[in-house]
């Protein structure tokens, strides 16, 4: 948990994802008068927004197994980036907004993780 505004992890993976994070921090900062603060993974709608993505979003937007059996290690390694990310930045809430693949990796392994966890889209 943080000290003073609340920080609020978002990880999304596809451009809908991106759209509707987007969207999210749009509502969230209304409804606290900009009193909320952001992080973790996202396109160019979240960036927009003022969100510093921890990685390229596109590197988990994939298509099909052919596109995807080659990228398994690249994935296994943002899934324990992404964690290690929430461990230090100690957010009040991790936001996954569909991948669910990637999402439920990362919410498996913080389990023991305080943050409160909520999936917006599968």
């Amino acid at each position: 948990m943080t000290n003073g505004p609340p920080l609020i992890y978002l990880i999304a993976g596809e451009p809908s994802g991106d759209a509707i994070g987007g969207r999210l921090i749009d509502a969230l900062a209304e409804r606290t008068g900009e009193k909320v603060r952001f992080a973790g993974v996202g396109g160019p709608r979240m960036a927009a927004r003022g969100l510093d993505s921890l990685f390229p979003m596109d590197d988990l937007t994939l298509f099909g197994a052919a596109e995807v059996l080659p990228k398994v290690p690249r994935i296994l390694r943002r899934v324990r980036e992404t964690v290690a990310d929430i461990r230090a930045t100690k957010p009040d809430a991790v936001v996954s907004i569909d991948v669910p693949g990637f999402a439920f990796r990362v919410q498996k392994r913080l389990k023991d993780n305080p943050a409160l966890r909520i999936h917006y889209v599968a």
